[in-house]
């Protein structure tokens, strides 16, 4: 089982009700029949809840934020099916109305009385473990119990002592010698039946973090593990592609008065091209040339490439609306079409940068095993970088993405990149 896969379960069945719930007011209490505009109205619902996190089951207590996020959510879903002509607004009233009452009352009594928080007790430290120690502090979901010393002289009472004390779920193994020890092994297998969780610090890094620790990967690693099989998998590469091609054309056509309006902007704020056409290194190493609106004054690399900064003052005040707003991204649906790009990958870097980056951080030409994405799973978790630092924690997002590559994953990272869109987390 995943480390939160008691909370996974109820987001899961948080998410079948809400579409159970739909289906029976419909039929049982407006008395609508099910059809082609209804089904419309349950996807947007859903996808709008999935975006400002209706689903997410992570925490202990039911915030004020969380009640009125739910509320405004279904108000706005009420006014949209009512505009288009799908309910009348009564019956919008009573759909929206009791899938919010139920929303707020399934969270609170699942956060409040249904799940605790997890015990965690490490054993041995290396360099990943303060970083853990810093986020599981952070976290609603987890509790730091102990962090045992692996040199201890009686480690097998020791850890028996501690397990019977704080009965903790999770124990993660930071040494390379604990299952050496055949007493402990049979100790930790007992304790494993009980209910306990085990993992190895790179396997809980994985999990909880959702990246890979780049540094304490070793070759045999990748050979040893599952994933990084998307090109194993012909149907899914082709089910990528065919997925790329028909988002790309529905958020080009959606688009398109953004895409026309910004390139008149960015043709009257300052002098030079509207586009802004680079050489950037795709899959295979191999080059092409990326296309995007120009965010930035023709003379911003007068000085040779440089990376660009947070408060970067060679970017225009469009191009930091355009940037915040991912607008200045939309040009790339053509490379996206063209099979240069996909929707969802890693984001693609100039030679200049990837020569540098690959003599300093391990495994970086990884990321041009597959093709660079328009967003990205770095992009979502980690959306600034602008330095070798950067880099190196963007590529443990970016490895991450392609272990687990999938079509479900690349929906999940753009419904997230909505998210970031639409509530001013972007760059």
């Amino acid at each position: 089982m995943a480390i939160s896969g008691v909370r996974s379960n109820f987001t899961y069945l948080y998410f079948i009700l809400n579409i159970l719930l739909y289906f029976l007011i419909l039929r049982l209490v407006i008395n609508v029949n099910i059809d082609f505009k209804n089904l419309v109205v349950l996807i947007i619902s859903l996808t709008a809840y999935y975006v400002s996190n209706i689903f997410n089951m992570r925490g202990t207590k039911y915030r004020i934020d969380d009640f009125m996020t739910t509320i405004a959510i279904n108000i706005f879903m009420m006014i949209f099916s009512v505009f288009s002509g799908v309910f009348r607004i009564n019956e919008a009233l009573i759909m929206f109305g009791t899938i919010a009452l139920f929303q707020i009352v399934f969270k609170y009594i699942v956060l409040v009385a249904l799940v605790e928080k997890l015990k965690i007790m490490f054993i041995g430290q290396n360099e990943y473990t303060n970083d853990l120690k810093e986020n599981l502090k952070k976290s609603d979901e987890y509790n730091l119990m102990a962090v045992l010393n692996e040199h201890t002289q009686d480690l097998t009472e020791i850890v028996n002592i501690e397990y019977n004390l704080m009965k903790p779920d999770i124990i993660v193994d930071f040494t390379d010698s604990l299952l050496k020890n055949p007493k402990l092994v049979e100790q930790l297998l007992k304790y494993k039946f009980e209910g306990l969780q085990y993992y190895h610090y790179i396997d809980f890094y994985e999990l909880f973090e959702k990246k890979l620790p780049v540094a304490h990967l070793e070759q045999k690693w990748f050979l040893e593990n599952s994933g990084f099989e998307i090109y194993h998998n012909n149907f899914n590469l082709k089910l990528k592609r065919l997925f790329d091609v028909t988002f790309s054309f529905i958020i080009g056509i959606i688009a398109l008065p953004i895409i026309a309006i910004s390139a008149i902007i960015v043709k009257l704020e300052s002098k030079g091209p509207i586009f802004f056409i680079q050489e950037r290194i795709g899959e295979g190493n191999r080059p092409f040339k990326i296309i995007k609106f120009r965010s930035m004054t023709t003379d911003a690399e007068k000085h040779g490439p440089q990376w660009a900064s947070k408060n970067d003052n060679r970017v225009t005040k469009w191009g930091k609306i355009m940037r915040a707003t991912r607008i200045d991204e939309l040009p790339q649906l053509w490379n996206v079409i063209k099979g240069e790009m996909s929707f969802v990958g890693p984001r693609p870097e100039r030679e200049f940068f990837i020569q540098q980056l690959e003599k300093e951080i391990p495994y970086y030409n990884l990321r041009h095993t597959v093709k660079p994405g328009l967003t990205g799973w770095a992009q979502v978790m980690y959306p600034y970088g602008a330095s070798v630092e950067d880099a190196y924690k963007k590529l443990q997002y970016d490895l991450y993405y392609i272990k687990h590559n999938n079509t479900v994953f690349d929906i999940m990272v753009i419904l997230k990149t909505i998210n970031i869109v639409i509530f001013g987390k972007g760059r």
